[in-house]
């Protein structure tokens, strides 16, 4: 019941206590049938077609004001809603307003794709509006856009049919422009070269619309072609040149090119960006085809190749390979991914069969976004186009070419200003554009006299042998006939009159044959009984019965044969009954869902595909073309579009542009058209007419100006709307059912044969060749969305429709290229968390196996259940494990997470009954063990997918069933090779690489495992595996605060010139505060809470002072003088004076999980040297710890008896006296899972200054001097700590249960769990562990990564937040670096246009009278002593080891992570490389060769290949000596401060370290003579 009240609004209040934190405030008596959860709708009486939708949360005694509704603010001014004013205020029904698809949009945030589904179940029956910020488990999207029956609305509700698809403004965006020979040619119209149409047009409006829509993308952009050379064989090349020449199927070399211009950059503004592109792009050509010129070696000629024969599919799958690692170097602030390419073409490429099979794939089962943006003209066939390889086509005698349209790539045809005007204006712009030949002959004069025709010749052409041109096209696409026979076929009426041998017999027998460009030569009519054949062209075919229900012409493609009614044609007459032949064309790679029965019996022929007219061949249905179909709009007909593709048809000169709007816009367009008295427009199919009631079924709906006719909608191609067409007929279409429920006549269906009208079988079992949406129609009339016509005089009563841009074309603020998918380019869209395709029961029989197995919780935690526990201290360490019901929605929240799709029409909740589980007749093999303890509890089943896998998650009672389909044929494993050449940003030239495409086989993924991991929440014998693809993100944690830092950066600011080998060593002081810093900041990761009273006196060793206060000197030397402690005290004094709380130990507060009188192991360590007289240093202080320790004074806090006391941070207690036992076995009860909850870290004491170390000694090194090394012998955290002694607990565990934590801790790592949800803000248990050092030095850096399989993003980004704010204030800044800085870019798993760039180090300028440095030494001393002097210059420049030593042996002895190097400001990386030797010649790079060798010797060659444009003998006997160099991508602005620098702090870095290890103005010479002179 509707009522009438006066607006008032409000702001809102983040109060938990205050009222005014609701949407909408009302009070209950005004509004007696509202209740909590209801939606009322709220409009003025004057204008009805602003209307809100709001849901009441709250009905507050405290809002008492009578016949006033409020509104917050922010709501009331989006829906235009004025404030004392009266409005409508009335209930509806929630389904009466649903929503069909919602668009939401988040930035700076991670969603994994469960959390998509969390999201979306968690507001479920909820009201949203337009630009409403949602909240749920800390995830915060916005919505973006609603879309509701084909229209686009302002609010509804979300129900359970509701689509939600996510968008991100701050994705991973790559961007390859292809840089073919078309790029410095001029566009159709003269105006613009291409490549000045790419940056000066589409990037230019692309950084315009992300600036304006604040998207702060991750990108990398990439220039990229390909260079064929003019040689007939290999040998044409010199010998530096041959290593990355490749020759294709037509014998053509040719070599790839990359130019990796910016590489994941995060601007505001992208003008020094689009500079440096315009500067690239004008010399990229001439570098390109001169690269390998030299004096003394000829070259071979060079020429771009052109857009088609372009490098298009490799530089997709090199954007795979990194988008398939989404889950390792895990971004807190990044979600979603999309590769553009942007070519000068119309979207035609010549491409390897074999390798767009895997792109297809790849692309399809990582769910990544596609884009191809085309500067050229649309063509007038189907685009994206793919035209295979022809590899046999010497040997075979198969006429025409494979061709093949990739649905999966979302495409786009960019129109620059200047074309917008010429079509404004009127004027003719061409789609194609003539072939190069026809240019040529029109410069040469002779051949247009050639061309030209002559009168005299037509009695010579008459007598020219004649070729039927129209049968042998007949022929070509003839597909075989049920009745056809092997050895050819019946002569048939046609064929039994004389064929024309000359011309003129053709001209007197053949009458003219009509012909379009929409012509479908595989839908040609066949006579009933006739065995056709063609005398030039007879392909035999195997005899098959005269059943045509599994007819099959190849492998995957099978021809519908209908009886339709009779029609004109050439080869029959009207009244003989006729066969409509079509082709079903299936993936070549998954032909799972074909019936099999007479395949044995069909020859294998190719499936020809027409480009030209695509929307005549229809696609067996399968998951893959299904699976990006949700992200996309329905029109009202139910059919997904995509809203940048719409139909233009052209009339008297003026362009109509039809879109799908309203039934109210449908009505005002058929008025006009009824005024105007235009003649109809029909669209009909060339081989039959539509009839008319067909056209009553879909009519078109558009805008009509008044100046010009403009339709602004989509129609099908083959209807028709004649202007006689009543408003009845209108009306029957605006209500007319959706389209899947709509039954037609049996004549129509056979008359609609294309058009999108199908029954409901057919529809679910058929697709559209063209399109990602698989029911989008194509026809030649069809663009990209050019929404930039006027609409002058536009008038309708709808207010849902969308207004058409009207922005001047002259204003500065204009963007062309308005026919281009800006939405998905701008925010680009997640794969959507549901599909609806599902095999069919007779596919699954025969095309897939089933696998089971069942999940129990309760046995599997059968341990936990039988010995509960029972303090708050066991229930610390033991937690609890899910729930049936939160395990089941677990199990569904990984497979999302790895890809898989929700099918909703399988979705299916049982209700909730009192169901029997051991009697139930549906488990009839259930176990003995279950069926005696039946149980009731919820029932409900979902099925999920990916590829050609299919799960069906069953849950009933107590018991979770999983059925997995797969593919009884698995699917091939295909690879494929790839050389190319790249050059990333601040290299010197174009290195040689190698990358490995291949499909990965999802049937392998081990899900049992995962599912038991999950039931044990991780802390049983399942662990994660690298194969389980579970998430990381690695962290280091720095010093802060370097003078020399602010320096240099403060020197650029003002433009001033300051070398960057500043860097001073700390001082012990210096070290002692960071040692300081780092147990506070371990406090942190523990979730230790102590005041400052708790913690000990402030001296010299914190950061906050470098001195102690006078004060705290005073109360020192009087506690001192009151007690003077000595060692030769008895133990029990001492511990006395430790627990004194004035002057003793400062003990941590008694906290859940630790025992009382707490301490940590550093802190007594620094209290017994400042407090006992004989304790001058570590050593003595640990020597003294340990004696307590021995006299059963001190344990550790887990009871272990065999633990050593450690230095660092290492939790102990004072045993009291009367709990002191007398035997070995002291203190609390061993608490075996005592390591998996607490992060315990061994401190490397600081001994020496700096100042006493001789930096050239010939018997130590680096690790020595510099106290970094680890004594395995004596300092093994390992034994120390009891695991290797034999003692129970660290790796076994009660019963057979194991400690995961310490059975894979290393000598240099260890692990431990995360609490991730703190603050108890999500919906379902989450945790995560940590890899951490064992050692830390405040010399190196420490590493802490974090991997996880059940945790929410925002929620662990928040945690790692906190993280890094209390990390500052402990003196540390602690920032996100990659898993592995120096990955080559032939890795596996690494980024194919990423390696690391080599700094070469010129000793050769430091020799003396022809003698190279340390000369005197052996090989193996001088490759020592010339890593300790390289190890000098890195730490000069402001660098540190990422770690510590293991062992007092040289570093360049030990793992790769022990000679790599991070930047105090962690934005940089570097790398010692070994100075022997590289092999012996460059060996060519196989990906078995990849496994023989090791990373060492990978990136030997690595570096010879640097700069290979040389000779090659020149490059393999150089000693390479010097330094790899690296940047941290992963340091975004959200983690940079004044301790991190900027951009052009780190280029001043780098050009500084290259012009010292240059020795330019002898600077490396001068720091030479000073490390010598450092050692006398």
């Amino acid at each position: 019941m509707a009522k009438t009240l006066n607006l008032r609004v409000h702001k809102r209040s983040y109060s938990e206590n205050s009222n005014l934190n609701e949407e909408i405030l009302i009070n209950q008596k005004d509004v007696s049938d509202v209740v909590v959860g209801d939606v009322v709708e709220i409009y003025h009486i004057e204008d009805e077609e602003s209307r809100l939708l709001l849901q009441v949360a709250s009905l507050s005694d405290e809002f008492q004001q009578k016949g006033i509704v409020s509104i917050e603010q922010s709501i009331a001014t989006t829906f235009q809603l004025r404030a004392y004013k009266d409005v409508i205020v009335k209930k509806v029904d929630p389904k009466s307003v649903s929503l069909d698809l919602v668009e939401m949009l988040f930035k700076d945030q991670y969603f994994s794709r469960s959390d998509f589904w969390r999201l979306r179940n968690g507001i479920i029956d909820s009201c949203v509006y337009l630009n409403k910020k949602i909240e749920h488990a800390e995830m915060r999207p916005q919505v973006m856009e609603m879309w509701s029956r084909g229209e686009r609305v302002m609010c509804g509700t979300i129900t359970e049919e509701t689509r939600i698809v996510y968008r991100s403004s701050t994705a991973v965006v790559q961007i390859f422009i292809q840089m073919s020979s078309e790029m410095w040619d001029f566009d159709i119209l003269g105006e613009d070269l291409y490549f000045e149409k790419a940056l000066n047009g589409f990037l230019t409006d692309l950084f315009a619309k992300w600036k304006e829509q604040n998207c702060l993308h991750d990108v990398t952009i990439v220039l990229f072609s390909r260079t064929f050379y003019k040689a007939q064989s290999l040998e044409d090349f010199p010998d530096y040149m041959r290593d990355c020449i490749v020759c294709d199927y037509k014998g053509r070399y040719y070599q790839d090119f990359y130019r990796i211009v910016v590489q994941n950059e995060r601007y505001d503004d992208w003008t020094t960006t689009m500079m440096l592109l315009r500067k690239l792009c004008n010399t990229y050509k001439d570098k390109i085809l001169n690269y390998h010129r030299q004096r003394g070696h000829k070259v071979p000629v060079a020429y771009n190749s052109r857009a088609a024969q372009g490098n298009f599919l490799e530089t997709l799958n090199m954007s795979l390979n990194l988008f398939e690692g989404y889950y390792i170097d895990r971004n807190f602030d990044r979600t979603g991914k999309v590769a553009v390419v942007i070519t000068p073409g119309a979207g035609v490429f010549e491409v390897d069969r074999e390798l767009a099979n895997i792109t297809k794939q790849r692309t399809i089962d990582c769910g990544v976004g596609s884009d191809l943006v085309c500067m050229g003209e649309q063509p007038l066939h189907a685009a994206p186009l793919f035209k295979f390889h022809n590899k046999h086509a010497k040997n075979s005698l198969e006429v025409g070419d494979d061709y093949n349209i990739p649905h999966w790539m979302n495409h786009s045809f960019y129109i620059s200003k200047s074309q917008i005007k010429a079509r404004l204006q009127g004027s003719f712009i061409p789609r194609i554009k003539p072939p190069p030949e026809f240019f040529e002959a029109q410069r040469r004069p002779g051949d247009r006299k050639l061309i030209a025709h002559s009168p005299n010749q037509s009695e010579d052409e008459d007598n020219f042998p004649f070729v039927d041109y129209d049968e042998y096209d007949a022929q070509i696409w003839k597909l075989p006939t049920p009745n056809s026979t092997r050895f050819g076929s019946l002569k048939s009426p046609y064929h039994a009159r004389r064929e024309p041998q000359t011309l003129a017999e053709a001209k007197q027998i053949k009458k003219p044959r009509k012909r379009n460009v929409s012509d479908e030569y595989s839908s040609f009519v066949i006579e009933k009984g006739e065995r056709r054949g063609s005398p030039a062209i007879n392909i035999p075919t195997l005899a098959r019965s005269s059943s045509t229900e599994d007819v099959s012409s190849s492998v995957g493609c099978y021809p519908i044969v209908k009886k339709i009614s009779s029609k004109e044609s050439n080869n029959s007459s009207e009244t003989e009954e006729t066969y409509f032949s079509r082709r079903i064309v299936g993936s070549a790679e998954s032909p799972v869902g074909y019936s099999r029965r007479h395949i044995h019996q069909a020859k294998s022929r190719r499936a020809l595909i027409n480009p030209f007219a695509p929307s005549r061949m229809q696609f067996k249905m399968t998951s893959n073309r299904r699976r990006w179909v949700h992200a996309f709009p329905t029109d009202p007909q139910g059919a997904a579009v995509q809203t940048h593709h719409f139909h233009v048809y052209n009339k008297k000169g003026s362009s109509a542009l039809l879109e799908k709007l309203s039934r109210e816009s449908a009505k005002m367009s058929q008025l006009s058209m009824d005024m105007k008295k235009q003649p109809s427009f029909t669209v009909q199919d060339s081989s039959e007419k539509c009839s008319e009631p067909s056209s009553l079924n879909r009519a078109a709906s558009g805008l009509v100006t008044e100046e010009k006719e403009f339709y602004v909608g989509s129609v099908d191609s083959c209807k028709s709307i004649s202007p006689t067409s009543s408003l009845q007929n209108l009306e029957r279409f605006g209500h007319s059912s959706s389209l899947g429920s709509t039954n037609y006549s049996s004549t129509m269906d056979g008359g609609l044969q294309g058009g999108r009208v199908l029954r409901h079988k057919t529809r679910e079992n058929r697709s559209y060749l063209w399109g990602p949406t698989g029911e989008q129609e194509w026809s030649p009339d069809m663009t990209t969305g050019q929404d930039w016509f006027p609409a002058h005089g536009c008038q309708t009563e709808s207010r849902l429709i969308k207004p058409i841009l009207t922005a001047d074309i002259h204003s500065q603020n204009f963007c062309a290229g308005i026919s281009v998918d800006w939405k998905s380019l701008t925010m680009p869209a997640s794969l959507p968390i549901t599909t609806d395709y599902f095999p069919d029961k007779r596919s699954l029989e025969n095309d897939y196996t089933v696998s089971q197995y069942t999940l129990i919780p309760e046995d599997v935690n059968s341990e936990y259940y039988s010995s509960p526990p029972v303090s708050e201290d066991d229930r610390f360490y033991r937690r609890k494990p899910l729930l049936v019901t939160e395990l089941f929605r677990e199990l569904i929240s990984q497979r999302l997470a790895q890809g898989f799709q929700i099918i909703t029409k399988m979705k299916a909740t049982m209700r909730s009954q009192e169901t029997l589980v051991g009697s139930s007749p549906q488990y009839p093999l259930t176990s003995s063990l279950i069926r005696a303890r039946p149980r009731s509890g919820p029932q409900e089943e979902i099925y999920l997918s990916i590829g050609l896998i299919f799960h069906k998650l069953t849950l009933s009672g107590q018991t979770i069933q999983v059925t997995q389909y797969r593919p009884r044929h698995e699917q091939r494993q295909l690879k494929y090779l790839y050389r190319y050449r790249f050059q990333v940003p601040d290299s010197l030239g174009y290195d040689i690489s190698t990358s490995e495409f291949r499909n990965e086989k999802l049937e392998n993924y081990n899900w049992n495992y995962l599912d038991q991991y999950i039931c044990t929440r991780g802390e049983g014998d399942y662990g994660l595996l690298d194969p389980l693809k579970y998430w990381r993100a690695r962290f280091f944690l720095l010093p802060c605060n370097n003078p020399a830092t602010k320096k240099i950066i403060e020197g650029n600011d003002r433009r001033l010139f300051h070398r960057c080998d500043i860097y001073k060593t700390k001082s012990k002081q210096e070290l002692q505060q960071l040692i300081s810093g780092f147990v506070r900041f371990l406090e942190t990761l523990n979730k230790i809470r102590r005041t400052a009273q708790t913690r000990r006196p402030k001296h010299s060793g914190d950061n906050v002072s470098t001195t102690p206060s006078t004060d705290q000197q005073t109360a020192q030397t009087s506690q001192k003088e009151a007690v003077v402690l000595s060692t030769s005290m008895p133990s029990s004094k001492l511990v006395e004076a430790m627990r004194d709380p004035q002057t003793g130990l400062p003990m941590i507060p008694k906290q859940t999980g630790l025992p009382e009188n707490c301490f940590i192991a550093e802190e007594a360590v620094d209290w017994c040297i400042q407090n006992i007289q004989e304790v001058k240093d570590v050593g003595a202080g640990i020597h003294l710890m340990q004696r307590l320790q021995d006299e059963h004074y001190v344990c550790h806090s887990s009871g272990n008896a065999h633990h050593k006391f450690i230095h660092g941070f290492y939790l102990y207690n004072i045993v009291s006296p009367k709990d002191k036992p007398k035997s070995d076995m002291y203190g609390p009860v061993y608490n075996y899972l005592f390591q998996n909850e607490w992060c315990e870290v061994s401190i490397l004491p600081v001994e020496r200054e700096r100042s006493e170390i001789a930096l050239f000694t010939t018997d130590e090194s680096p690790c020595q001097v510099s106290e970094l090394w680890v004594d395995q012998s004596c300092n093994d955290w390992r034994t120390l700590s009891g695991i290797d002694s034999g003692a129970q607990g660290w790796g076994q565990l009660a019963g057979s249960r194991v400690n995961l934590c310490a059975i894979k801790a290393t000598l240099t790592h260890k692990y431990v769990h995360v609490e991730v949800d703190v603050n108890n803000r999500s919906d379902r248990p989450e945790w995560a562990s940590a890899r951490y050092h064992a050692y830390y030095s405040p010399n190196a850096a420490f590493e802490l990564q974090i991997q996880w399989m059940v945790a929410t993003g925002s929620i662990l980004g928040d945690l790692v937040t906190t993280w890094g704010r209390k990390a500052q204030a402990c003196g540390f800044h602690l920032l996100p670096v990659p898993g592995d800085p120096f990955a080559l870019p032939s890795a596996p798993d690494s980024d194919p246009l990423r390696g690391p760039i080599f700094v070469p180090l010129d000793i050769a300028s430091l020799s003396q009278g022809g003698k190279a440095i340390f000369h005197e030494l052996d090989s193996d001393a001088k490759s020592k002593k010339l890593f300790h002097f390289q190890d000098e210059i890195i730490k000069r420049y402001g660098f540190m080891p990422i770690n510590v030593c293991v062992s007092p042996t040289h570093r360049h002895d030990q793992t790769d992570d022990q000679q790599q190097y991070i930047h105090c400001t962690g934005g940089m990386f570097s790398l010692i490389e070994s100075s022997h030797l590289v092999s012996p010649k460059v060996v060519k790079t196989t990906p078995s060769r990849f496994s023989k060798k090791s990373a060492g010797e990978l990136r030997k060659d690595y570096i010879a290949r640097q700069n290979s444009n040389t000779s090659s003998s020149d490059v393999v006997t150089k000693n390479k000596t010097g330094f790899l160099w690296s940047w941290n991508f992963m340091s975004s602005k959200r983690w940079r401060s004044p301790n991190t620098g900027d951009e052009s702090f780190q280029d001043k870095m780098l050009a500084d370290f290259r012009q010292f290890c240059a020795n330019e103005n002898n600077r490396l010479t001068e720091f030479w003579n000073d490390f010598k002179m450092s050692a006398l």
